[in-house]
């Protein structure tokens, strides 16, 4: 649910003893026009986010560099065109770069993106093919903050000829000539550098006992604010089988029940026990939705000692899984569980993936055939995919992902993440009258760079608009296809400080594009903050949003 950059860490020997290797997922473009100039207007993306450098302190700087991030992975091309009108005859500078971003420690990883052409129309790039080769860089292209890497090292020796290499502190620049009033577009292909030590995962089938449970469900919605709360912190919110009858009276075929059990797993006799006061409110719940032929995934939430040291709660959350695995041995198959909540913090994909390991395999003693959700980290981003890596011989793993993009949108009013006074932002966009940032918000830089394209972009490219959505549910659905691994969106939602009338739109926008792609889902939640049942008029809120 939030934002953060957490990418591939190992040591190999073939580099620098002190560097660490990441693999990417999003490469960097960078639009310059020198002081003097007109800055550059309606830049477009094909993909992808293009923004004023928001880090730029000076804005007659800032709206001279247009910063553009968009998705990249390892195992094929992606294509981003950019297109712009210069107003003035001049110099664009444009550079190539892979992302900017510290790693939990604070470093920065190398994250090498290559680059297998650069063409344009409405100007020309010199070498748009990465032929030839001058000292430090490829002809025509020049690498001013860093030696570029020899042919024969790493990543290039891997990539073959025609390619390029570039990551945040050693970009590939070249200046562009361009005439008032002629149309620029750019053609730029990019792919993520695997690490030296990288192997590739396993593809499966697309009917592999994952794929058949999961065509079982459409449509779902989370049992929030309730058991994933701090005991002595309750949020006011309890489930009964009152609320499994209505849920399936509305229509939905599933539930995703999040539990904190880090705070109910107590050591006993044979290892851990769960404390009996939980499985007295839980259990009848669970039965009743079984009852009534829902599907229900039983999560693990808000583990936040794990997330931020794994190393030393890993044990705790071995045998917290060995325990509830043996607790619900017996239980139906309609009972599947789900490892982890939005691993975030140290608990990196990279991280998480050895310990999904061994996690999968002690529930796997007691529940060899029981269906397991597993999500990549960054809190479960889409981005986040090519990162994870499952047991090849397990078929029964479904995968899941999160998206509240457009993220300013689904969460504005929500202190939790520090935009209690955003407020006011429609869905979708732009606004008909432009919105004013909050003076508390004017040096968050995420929100400023949001409001400046809500409210300038039009609807085909706003950032507040079901593109954004589009994008990631592409990227989850290609995923799936190539490596055989379903994928269900485990959250998405809106909070109430939104008006009604957006809300109802996002979640149709949102529920649209999964169907249309075959990805089951579930909202967040059913009767909290971003509820769909209103719990003061015993009445759903968006009944035809998600069912018409």
């Amino acid at each position: 649910m939030k934002l953060l950059l957490i990418l591939f860490a190992s040591h190999v020997s073939l580099l620098p003893a002190a560097e660490t290797i990441r693999m990417p997922s999003e490469a960097r473009v960078w639009l310059k026009v020198p002081a003097g100039q007109p800055p550059l207007r309606d830049v477009r993306v094909s993909s992808g986010v293009a923004a004023l450098a928001s880090w730029e302190k000076d804005p007659s700087v800032r709206e001279r560099h247009t910063d553009i991030l968009f998705p990249v992975r390892w195992w094929s091309w992606s294509e981003l065109n950019v297109s712009f009108t210069p107003v003035q005859d001049g110099d664009v500078e444009l550079s190539l770069l892979g992302p900017w971003a510290a790693d939990e420690n604070g470093a920065m990883p190398r994250q090498e993106v290559l680059w297998e052409g650069a063409y344009a129309v409405g100007t020309e790039i010199k070498n748009s093919d990465f032929d030839g080769a001058e000292v430090g860089a490829p002809a025509g292209w020049k690498s001013p903050w860093g030696d570029y890497p020899a042919p024969d090292a790493w990543p290039l020796a891997q990539a073959g000829k025609g390619i390029a290499a570039a990551w945040c502190d050693r970009p590939l620049v070249q200046v562009l000539k361009v005439k008032a009033g002629k149309k620029v577009t750019l053609r730029l292909l990019a792919k993520a550098a695997t690490p030296p030590d990288f192997v590739e995962p396993k593809t499966l089938g697309n009917d592999t006992p994952a794929h058949r449970a999961l065509a079982r469900i459409k449509r779902g919605v989370n049992l929030g604010n309730g058991w994933e709360s701090t005991p002595s912190q309750s949020w006011g919110v309890r489930f009964t089988s009152e609320d499994i009858d209505r849920i399936a009276a509305e229509g939905f075929d599933h539930i995703r029940v999040p539990v904190a059990w880090h705070f109910y797993l107590k050591p006993g006799g044979d290892g851990m026990e769960i404390d009996p006061s939980l499985l007295a409110e839980l259990e009848p719940v669970l039965r009743r939705a079984l009852e009534k032929k829902l599907q229900v995934v039983l999560n693990w939430h808000h583990f936040n000692d794990f997330t931020k040291f794994p190393t030393e709660n890993l044990g705790r959350f071995i045998s917290g899984w060995e325990t509830i695995a043996r607790h619900f041995e017996s239980w139906p198959p309609g009972l599947w569980f789900e490892l982890l909540n939005e691993p975030c913090d140290a608990l990196s994909t990279e991280a998480a993936n050895p310990i999904y390991q061994k996690a999968i395999g002690a529930i796997r003693k007691s529940n060899p055939e029981r269906m397991l959700v597993v999500g990549p980290g960054h809190w479960n981003s889409v981005g986040e995919l090519d990162k994870l890596r499952l047991p090849d011989a397990d078929d029964r793993i479904v995968v899941t992902v999160h998206n509240y993009e457009p993220f300013q949108f689904t969460h504005q009013g929500a202190g939790w993440v520090g935009l209690q006074k955003l407020r006011g932002i429609i869905y979708p966009g732009p606004p008909s009258t432009p919105f004013q940032v909050p003076d508390s918000l004017r040096r968050n830089a995420g929100v400023i760079s949001f409001i400046e394209r809500y409210n300038t972009l039009p609807l085909e490219y706003n950032p507040c608009s079901k593109q954004t959505i589009r994008a990631a549910l592409d990227t989850a659905c290609e995923w799936s296809q190539r490596f055989g691994r379903p994928v269900h969106l485990g959250e998405f939602g809106a909070h109430d400080a939104g008006d009604a009338a957006s809300r109802g739109r996002y979640l149709h926008d949102v529920k649209t594009l999964a169907e249309e792609r075959h990805i089951p889902w579930t909202m967040w939640e059913w009767k909290a903050g971003f509820g769909y049942w209103n719990t003061e008029t015993n009445q759903p809120r968006f009944r035809s949003s998600l069912f018409e």
